[in-house]
């Protein structure tokens, strides 16, 4: 056992994001000196050597509680080892949202946690987890279950096919458990869980979408090779083998070759998204690229890419995204 110390702060709303913490312990490991509280239970976290902070979202960011409690403690965490977790609905991060008055922005799961970072720099997390959602949908309250009927009535159809349950009940454990061997190796120095599948209670007992209907079937998997043509949305969603550096490389060679200017928009360890320009009868068209690494799919890089013009304008653009599909997939690096 080692002889740090640490702490999983968490804010729940309706009991996954705390059921979590307490998985997350485990999977650190039993051993581990490991205190797991809400956010209102903590008066100091002067005793702890690293605090792993975890939150559900709200408006495609961490509640207002954990803000108020990354802020009262900024002090010392900004001496200590800090990690955040987000519990979320839908966790594809190679999503664009575009939604009207608001510039195109990458959303779901990790990405959740942008804001919470640009507004307190001086925390550098070791890691970051965002892990899909757990809504118990009956037992929302009256102002959640209609903000869910809507969203779901009105939300552009950006997540590859998933509504209703699959979004709002989503969680995938592999990723939980690739967080807590990323906290073991990087703050502990310790080796993964050797035995994570048997410590998956919470998952494999408390998903809702299990006990409302035990007939439907675990962890629903999101189609990773994906195409759309709708009057919103031109989409081109596949995965290639290889690094996330090997994907930015041929992106790179596809801009020069299809003569479009890329703007780099967000980048993390685990994203980049970029917006690629042209001009096109005297007006920009603009095809979004994003490419991530998933952590239960290791080996490959997952790669989207969107362009919201009207049908009637998206002949150049569907070519090019041809071409970008063509130059990724190049050399047997596609996967099925």
């Amino acid at each position: 056992m080692t002889h740090k110390k640490g702490l999983i702060a968490y804010h729940t709303q309706y009991g996954s994001t705390a059921e979590v913490a307490y998985w997350l312990k485990v999977l650190i490991g039993k051993d581990q000196r490991v205190d797991v509280k809400s956010m209102d239970q903590i008066l100091t976290v002067e005793p702890y050597d690293y605090i792993i902070i975890g939150s559900y979202a709200r408006w495609e960011k961490p509640s207002k509680k954990t803000y108020a409690f990354v802020e009262k403690f900024l002090k010392d965490l900004k001496d200590r080892q800090v990690a955040y977790f987000i519990t979320s609905g839908d966790c594809d991060e190679t999503t664009v949202m575009n939604m009207p008055g608001k510039p195109p922005h990458l959303t779901s799961g990790r990405n959740y946690l942008f804001d919470i970072q640009a507004k307190f720099p001086d925390i550098k997390p070791v890691t970051t987890g965002g892990f899909g959602g757990r809504q118990a949908t009956p037992l929302l309250n009256t102002k959640d279950s209609l903000l869910i009927w809507l969203l779901e009535k009105t939300m552009p159809k950006d997540k590859i096919g998933w509504a209703g349950r699959d979004i709002w009940e989503s969680l995938i454990c592999e990723r939980v458990e690739a967080f807590a061997d990323e906290l073991r190796k990087t703050v502990l120095s310790l080796p993964p869980c050797n035995d994570a599948a048997s410590l998956r209670g919470c998952w494999t007992s408390l998903q809702p979408a299990h006990l409302t209907d035990p007939l439907i079937e675990k962890n629903t998997v999101k189609p990773y090779s994906q195409k759309q043509d709708t009057p919103r949305m031109l989409l081109s969603r596949f995965r290639i083998k290889g690094s996330l550096l090997d994907a930015v490389s041929f992106i790179h060679e596809w801009s020069i070759q299809s003569a479009t200017e890329l703007k780099e928009i967000q980048k993390d360890y685990y994203i980049l998204y970029y917006q690629a320009t042209k001009s096109q009868n005297s007006k920009n068209r603009t095809i979004h690229i994003v490419a991530a690494l998933f952590s239960e799919d290791p080996g490959a890089v997952h790669i989207a890419l969107r362009n919201y013009d009207k049908p009637p304008l998206r002949g150049k653009a569907a070519s090019d995204m041809a071409l970008a599909e063509e130059i990724l997939c190049a050399d047997g690096r596609g996967l099925s």
